[in-house]
This record gives structure tokens, sequence and C-alpha cells, in this order.
């Protein structure tokens, strides 16, 4: 299993002089990656995956916090080396009610976790909001 998917054609246009960068120090011309292309050839998706790999490595690495909305739902994280923390506020009625939990995971496992939460809509967040949220939940349970 895959740790991460393939960025897509767009995602990868977005990127491009990041694409370039990549098949340029893997020794590859741009004369060569365009007949690739144009013959399916097997390579064309390894250098993907390859560059995919990467791409996803480096950007879970930065993010420290992700929060998720679904519906009357927040969900905010916080990541460290080898855990996330979660607080989770459902609203019903304008009632709030409150979760808090956390999950050991390996170290290596770090930008899967990150991963599959952006995958599922989460959005990178800061530091002020998952204070915000653990003021709001106290607040909240100390009445």
């Amino acid at each position: 299993m895959n740790r991460y998917r393939d960025l897509t054609r767009e995602e990868l246009e977005a990127v491009e002089p990041d694409v370039i960068q990549f098949l340029s120090e893997s020794g590859v011309t741009a004369k060569d990656w365009e007949a690739w292309k144009a013959a399916g050839d097997a390579r064309v998706g390894e250098l993907i995956a390859e560059f995919s790999v990467g791409f996803w490595d480096r950007a879970t690495a930065q993010i420290q916090f992700l929060e998720r909305r679904n519906g009357d739902e927040v969900w905010v994280f916080s990541f460290e080396e080898d855990r996330a923390s979660l607080i989770r506020c459902a609203m019903d009625g304008g009632e709030a009610t409150w979760y808090q939990g956390e999950k050991r995971f390996e170290q290596e496992a770090r930008g899967r976790e990150i991963f599959l939460l952006l995958e599922q809509g989460a959005l990178p967040t800061n530091a002020e909001r998952w204070k915000a949220m653990e003021q709001a939940m106290r607040e909240t349970n100390v009445s």
C-alpha cells in the first residue's frame, strides 16, 4: 500500500517548477520526458509516484495543526513527532459537547496520518486556533 496518492495532473501543473527541478535532478531531459509521455512509458508513472511521495513528505512535515469541520462539529488536531492530540466540539441545539483524545503512532507514520486527514477535508491551521479551542473547552466544562 502506498503511503500517499499520486498528485493529479492539476496538482502537478500547480507545482510545475518543482516537477521540472525533480526531473532535472533525476537526469531526465525535457525531450525524454515528452517522448516517454507520448509513448505511455512506465517510467512516467514511476517518476510521478516518486515525486508525489517527496512532495507529500515535505508538505506534511510542515504541518503541526489541522482543523476539520463537518456540519455542527469542529475537529482540531495538534501533531507532534509521535502522537496527535484532538479536540472535538459537537453542537446540538446550541449545546456544545467536547471530546478530547490522543493517538500515538510511529514517527515515520506522522506524514501518513496528516495526509489522511487532509484527504478527508482537514485544512492546516495554527497554534492560536488550537489554544482557542482548548480555552473554549475549559470555559464550557467549568460551569
